[in-house]
C-alpha cells in the first residue's frame, strides 16, 4: 500500500512540475500586444542608454575627468535632481501614473539636453540625436495610454525656461553627470516596463 501511495506522490509531483514548466513565464503572460509594446520599447530604451553610456565616455576624456567616484562630492553639492518613478513600483503595475511619471522623466532631461546643446556646442549634435529619441519613447508610451484609455499628461516646452542651476555653476561637469542621472532614469524605465508587463 505504501508503494502505491509513493507512485502516486510521484506522479503527483511529476504531473505539478510538467504543467509549471509549461505554463508561460510572467514576462509574456497577459495582453499580448502590451507585451510586444514592452518588449519593443525596452529595446529602444536599452539602445538609448548605450548611446548615453558613448556620449559619457567622450565627455570624460574631453574634460579629462578620471572616474565618476571623484565626481561625488560634486554631484552632492550641484544637486541634480532624480526624477521620480515611484508610482512604477506599484504593485500590480499603475500604468496611467507609471508612464506619465517616465515621460515627465523624460521631457525633464529633454529639457537639460537642450541646454547642454547651448552651452557644449562640440556636443550639440549628440545632444540632438538624445532628444530625437527621447521624443519618440515618449511619443510611444503616450500612444499606448490613449490607445488604452489612460489619462495623458501634457507638458509645456521647457527650452524656454532657465539654464538648470546645476549646469550655471559647472557647465562640463554638470552636463556630464546630468547624463549619469539620465542612464539610472533609464534603468528604472527598463525595470518599470518588465514590471508592468508581468
Amino acid at each position: 500500500m505504501s508503494s502505491v501511495r509513493s507512485v502516486l506522490s510521484l506522479l503527483s509531483i511529476a504531473l505539478w512540475w510538467a504543467m509549471s514548466a509549461s505554463a508561460p513565464l510572467p514576462e509574456y503572460s497577459g495582453d499580448p500586444e502590451l507585451n510586444h509594446f514592452i518588449h519593443k520599447n525596452r529595446e529602444f530604451a536599452f539602445r538609448i542608454k548605450k548611446d548615453v553610456a558613448k556620449i559619457r565616455e567622450l565627455m570624460r576624456k574631453a574634460f579629462n575627468i578620471i572616474s565618476d567616484s571623484e565626481l561625488m562630492l560634486m554631484q552632492e553639492f550641484l544637486g541634480i535632481p532624480q526624477v521620480d518613478l515611484s508610482l512604477c513600483h506599484a504593485d500590480p503595475c499603475d500604468m496611467a501614473g507609471c508612464f506619465n511619471q517616465i515621460r515627465a522623466g523624460l521631457h525633464t532631461y529633454h529639457g537639460y539636453f537642450s541646454h547642454i546643446k547651448e552651452i557644449l556646442p562640440s556636443f550639440a549634435g549628440h545632444m540632438g540625436s538624445l532628444q530625437v529619441d527621447v521624443s519618440n519613447l515618449s511619443s510611444n508610451l503616450q500612444q499606448q495610454m490613449q490607445e488604452r484609455g489612460l489619462t495623458v499628461v501634457t507638458y509645456p516646452q521647457m527650452e524656454s525656461q532657465d539654464l538648470p542651476s546645476f549646469l550655471q555653476k559647472e557647465r562640463e561637469i554638470g552636463s556630464y553627470l546630468a547624463l549619469g542621472k539620465f542612464q539610472k532614469f533609464l534603468e528604472m524605465t527598463l525595470r518599470a516596463l518588465r514590471h508592468c508587463s508581468s
